[in-house]
């Protein structure tokens, strides 16, 4: 679908709030539960709306969405995503000598076609398989450490330490070294996507953390030599471009592991999270999974379209283009909702329903489409799949927590639980 086309006459969309608008609360209410009925009104009646509150343009229609992906020329990503806020004195001081990481998140085409193109000789679908049995050792370790507790909290105790273990391993960093990574990792995803409700002493530890880890991830890739440990960091500083010159400087290896351990850890944990929610809280799924086992592979499909972890991405348009009839101006700043696309009825039939035998229709959205899909989407996928046979395997009658409440955490991009409450007998 061309991105310009429309039926009808266009309309202006302009700073005013109209109705849809006014309604959008998607930080508090409840909404951070359930967005997915405002977002079927929105689809139905203002498909491509402005929000005076996040001064953006919201899109929630497949077709508006896929055509957006596919068009990077008319809707860039390039400084759609600032590293980090602004900070007081004492954070920038703190942060002094922090180099701004290359991220193909905030790239066009053709920085993005060439970094890409490198670091995606990492995720070959032949190295990809051969991490199988390391990430189901990393799993099967975690379950083990608290499978005779008889009750766990699945997303502190698993979903969150799952991803972070296994990319710390797959990068080759060293056993000693994974507990001050993971405090780094920490820190570094407080300052950047909470650092307003931290005081200036935390502010300035965490900014000293990002500093560290910056300094660490260099040093990795600067000493790593061929002979040592096979994994995707030897991978990426091998990369070569189609003349046979690498082109992977130290700095941008560096810079590309640490987007695979925060963009890739945070997608993941929420995405296994969400999954596991959707399977629990409708006990007949879960007994289903664990007397067909093949189902697997479908059900971590239909999780992630039915609460994909990253609920949007923005675009900024390079030039006035009408979506469903709407003209939105030229640098206008569009949020686009892939958790609405990803109901969008038009595209799936029954989309509100988690269906085992859902096939024949398009791919979802959960990773993205076109240039920016997600690079580390089919070690997502492996790590998702290998959890739900550990715990198939070893908690077959895990259950939810009856007295806990399932909560989700408000964030504007991201889509994933507080807490996943569960018990099981042991």
């Amino acid at each position: 679908m061309d991105a310009t086309h429309q039926t009808g006459p266009a309309r202006t969309a302009t700073t005013e709030c109209p109705q849809l608008a006014a309604q959008y609360s998607p930080l508090a209410g409840e909404q951070v539960e359930d967005p997915y009925a405002f977002y079927a009104r929105a689809r139905t009646a203002e498909p491509v709306f402005f929000s005076p509150q996040f001064q953006m343009w919201f899109v929630t229609r497949y077709d508006d969405i896929d055509a957006i992906l596919s068009d990077p020329g008319t809707f860039s990503s390039k400084g759609t995503i600032p590293p980090y806020p602004e900070f007081g004195p004492e954070v920038q001081a703190a942060m002094d000598g922090y180099r701004l990481p290359q991220n193909m998140i905030n790239m066009d085409p053709p920085e993005h076609t060439r970094l890409r193109r490198l670091v995606q000789q990492a995720f070959s679908p032949r190295r990809v398989a051969g991490l199988a049995d390391t990430v189901r050792d990393i799993a099967a370790g975690i379950v083990g450490s608290f499978a005779g507790d008889g009750h766990a909290d699945l997303v502190s105790q698993l979903a969150y330490p799952l991803p972070l273990n296994v990319i710390f391993r797959v990068l080759g960093v060293p056993g000693q070294d994974i507990p001050a990574c993971q405090r780094w990792t920490a820190d570094l995803k407080a300052l950047q996507f909470g650092h307003s409700g931290l005081p200036v002493e935390r502010q300035v530890e965490c900014a000293r953390s990002v500093l560290a880890f910056q300094g660490y991830l260099e040093e990795l890739a600067a000493s790593w030599a061929p002979g040592d440990p096979d994994g995707i960091l030897g991978d990426l500083l091998l990369a070569r471009d189609e003349d046979g010159a690498s082109s992977l400087s130290v700095f941008a290896v560096a810079d590309q592991m640490n987007a695979l351990v925060i963009g890739g850890h945070e997608t993941l944990a929420s995405g296994l999270g969400n999954i596991l929610g959707l399977l629990l809280s409708a006990p007949e799924r879960w007994r289903l999974l664990c007397e067909d086992p093949s189902l697997i592979e479908t059900a971590v499909e239909e999780g992630l379209r039915l609460e994909a972890p990253v609920n949007g991405m923005i675009r900024i348009a390079t030039r006035p283009v009408a979506l469903s009839g709407v003209q939105v101006p030229e640098q206008a700043r569009l949020l686009l909702l892939f958790g609405s696309a990803n109901r969008d009825e038009t595209r799936f039939p029954g989309a509100d329903q988690f269906d085992f035998r859902r096939a024949g229709q398009p791919p979802h959205l959960a990773f993205g489409r076109g240039i920016h899909y997600c690079v580390g989407a089919p070690l997502g996928r492996l790590e998702a799949r290998i959890a739900l046979e550990v715990l198939i395997q070893e908690l077959p009658g895990l259950r939810l927590d009856p007295d806990e409440v399932l909560e989700h955490v408000p964030n504007l991009m991201f889509r994933g639980l507080a807490r996943l409450p569960v018990l099981w007998d042991i």
